[in-house]
């Protein structure tokens, strides 16, 4: 499984705390390549197995780079069923949601899992402190 490995750590002056993803990958009746983020609904996307991984880390960034400037990335995260433990500026944990509820909560993710032949792979990231 190590070609599907996507390594996402964002550094920050705040420091940043490691998470651990399920990704998917698949592709479509178009021969598109997909990296998919159940965890964080997120998707890159290319020709080629390579070119969705970078697509993924481009889309990985902005979405932690937006976040950080509004503020938002406790809020969002909570949002998507995530568990932060601890202070606000010093967590102690992050916890994504179990794959179970993410699957039944979230429509797309069934349709993915329906449609298509997924291949899915672990992987720590690191986040910033939220």
């Amino acid at each position: 499984m190590g070609q599907y490995i996507f390594r996402g750590d964002y550094e920050n002056k705040s420091g940043n705390v490691k998470v651990r993803l399920i990704l998917f990958h698949f592709q479509d009746e178009n021969n598109v390549h997909f990296i998919y983020s159940p965890h964080l609904d997120l998707t890159g996307y290319g020709y080629s197995l390579d070119e969705a991984k970078k697509s993924f880390k481009i889309t990985f960034n902005d979405f932690v780079d937006y976040t950080l400037n509004k503020e938002t990335l406790g809020k969002v995260l909570r949002q998507l069923g995530w568990k932060i433990k601890g202070k606000a500026k010093k967590p102690q944990k992050v916890l994504a949601p179990g794959i179970g509820s993410v699957i039944k909560d979230n429509d797309y993710v069934s349709e993915i899992m329906d449609k298509y032949q997924v291949n899915t792979f672990h992987e720590s990231v690191g986040l910033p402190v939220v």
